[in-house]
């Protein structure tokens, strides 16, 4: 494929791919079904709007949208001009999104009308120079509109790729979090992805997008698929039976879902063996699955599972495909595959050394895909990303001898609701709880659910022992701060907190209590 510059922007060979599809569906969402021609045109004139707004090379421009084709678009125009994409993801709290947003630097707020009254709070807190609509709203100018009779940029105008950047926000505390930094060589997997997935793609293949395109499996799945040369169906949200339908209907060969998403499909009364005889591929990640729902996912839809393992800051890890999920071999379905191409993994002990093969180590991971490190943090970066560039993933695992990865557990705290495509940062709610005046101490782990899902639940130490926090309000005081997906499903009060030997909280030992107290 050539490009048009010799500026190495990514976007250039996306926008060229678009192009020709010409007249044929490039984009389709709901009712809407946008052309290549179409979509190429107005990501163009995007471009131009952004760069006459002021906006220059570098700038942070962020999106706090659902799933449309205007959200993937402007993905694309951003980083066509330069800018520094920051993605806004709608789970977190309110106060968390302040802080993200503020911490980010942007010189501008692109937001989707549905999150009009939360755009407002934000705003009203944090000096942003430029904060438009994506649609029509009555408390912001309309850039749809404004852009609408603009003239689009030529190919050849794109910014150089150095100037490149994505933000990726990974939860951390309200006032400071963890934004990951992408710089343009990181979309180089995208299109070594889109190759192989262009070797067998025929000119009515179609890739469904369930997962938000605000994340990295959205994002990601939208340039494979475009690279590729697949039709994109896009779900605004997801809704299991409208998965299923649209599956039916576009004729879909390939779709991205989490974990959690596989499940509602299963579970779904219209989900049944034989009815999707054009799907080839169906991609799961975000959390390990249940090795007996896999056997169900294969016994509805075919031999057409394939497991992606990766994080925010690293990138693609591993894979297990298709034909590795073997059920003739119960033990395949535990593993999370092998490692990608060019990725290097190690597994260490605590002292940083590798371990033998079969034995469970901390996962280290090292590839071209790997963060630059965390926006503006160098002391949290130089805590999991070394002089060599060996990201610390902070999941222990082991590995056989032919390769194959093997998560055992989480290093870091992190509990799967499975309710969206994000995990509960358990960290992030233990601080939020020991700002509160009326708490000394507290601990969220997660105690287990239906189908391998995790319950948040909360051990608190009370300042006064005599004086328990009123819980309903401290629940909603979480929700307001840190979203929905963060509401404790079940509290304890306690007098103290179990240690580890160097004074750490030991969630560990809290949890093992809780299950016993439990069974």
């Amino acid at each position: 494929m050539n490009t048009v510059t010799a500026s190495d922007n990514y976007t250039v060979s996306v926008l060229q791919r678009l192009s020709e599809r010409g007249d044929r569906d490039a984009i389709v969402a709901g009712e809407r079904r946008i052309s290549g021609a179409e979509a190429v045109s107005t990501a163009l004139r995007f471009a131009a709007a952004l760069r006459g707004s002021g906006l220059v090379e570098g700038d942070g421009v962020a999106l706090f949208v659902e799933n449309t084709p205007e959200a993937l678009l402007f993905q694309l125009a951003i980083h066509f001009s330069g800018c520094r994409l920051v993605f806004v993801p709608p789970e977190p709290g309110n106060g968390e999104l302040e802080a993200l947003i503020q911490r980010a630097d942007v010189k501008m707020l692109l937001f989707d009308p549905v999150f009009e009254e939360r755009t407002r709070r934000i705003t009203g807190r944090i000096d942003i120079p430029h904060v438009l609509s994506i649609g029509a709203c009555s408390s912001a100018s309309d850039f749809l509109a404004a852009a609408s009779s603009i003239a689009g940029c030529s190919l050849g105008e794109a910014a150089d790729g150095r100037h490149i950047a994505t933000l990726l926000y990974t939860g951390g505390t309200t006032g400071l979090p963890k934004l990951v930094v992408h710089r343009n060589g990181y979309y180089g997997l995208y299109a070594q992805a889109a190759t192989a997935y262009a070797a067998d793609a025929s000119a009515d293949d179609a890739l469904l997008i369930c997962t938000l395109v605000t994340h990295t499996s959205g994002h990601g799945a939208f340039l494979v698929g475009v690279l590729s040369g697949h039709t994109v169906v896009l779900l605004r949200t997801f809704d299991a039976g409208a998965a299923l339908a649209a599956m039916e209907s576009e004729r879909v060969t390939r779709m991205m879902v989490v974990t959690p998403m596989l499940y509602e499909l299963l579970d779904h009364p219209d989900c049944r063996a034989g009815r999707f005889p054009a799907l080839s591929t169906l991609h799961y990640t975000g959390a390990a699955a249940s090795p007996a729902r896999l056997r169900q996912a294969i016994e509805r839809f075919g031999p057409v599972l394939h497991q992606i393992y990766g994080a925010s800051e690293n990138g693609l890890v591993s894979e297990l495909t298709p034909q590795e999920h073997d059920l003739r071999r119960p033990e395949s379905l535990t593993s999370c595959g092998r490692p990608g191409p060019g990725v290097e993994v190690e597994l260490r002990n605590d002292e940083g050394k590798p371990v033998a093969r079969g034995e469970v180590g901390e996962l280290y991971v090292r590839s071209r895909t790997v963060m630059e490190g965390y926006w503006n943090d160098p002391e949290r970066t130089a805590e999991v990303l070394d002089a060599e560039g060996w990201f610390r993933s902070g999941d222990l695992g082991r590995q056989d001898e032919d390769g194959y990865l093997y998560l055992v557990d989480r290093a870091r705290d992190i509990i799967v609701t499975g309710s969206t495509a994000d995990n509960v940062y358990s960290r992030l709610l233990d601080d939020f709880l020991t700002a509160q005046p009326a708490v000394k101490e507290a601990a969220a782990i997660g105690l287990p659910g239906d189908d391998d899902k995790e319950a948040v639940h909360v051990v608190l130490v009370p300042d006064d022992p005599a004086d328990a926090p009123d819980l309903s309000e401290l629940t909603r005081e979480i929700v307001d701060a840190l979203g929905d997906l963060y509401a404790p499903a079940s509290y304890s009060i306690t007098d103290s907190l179990p240690r580890t030997t160097v004074g750490k909280t030991d969630k560990k030992a809290l949890r093992a209590t809780l299950l016993k107290t439990r069974a």
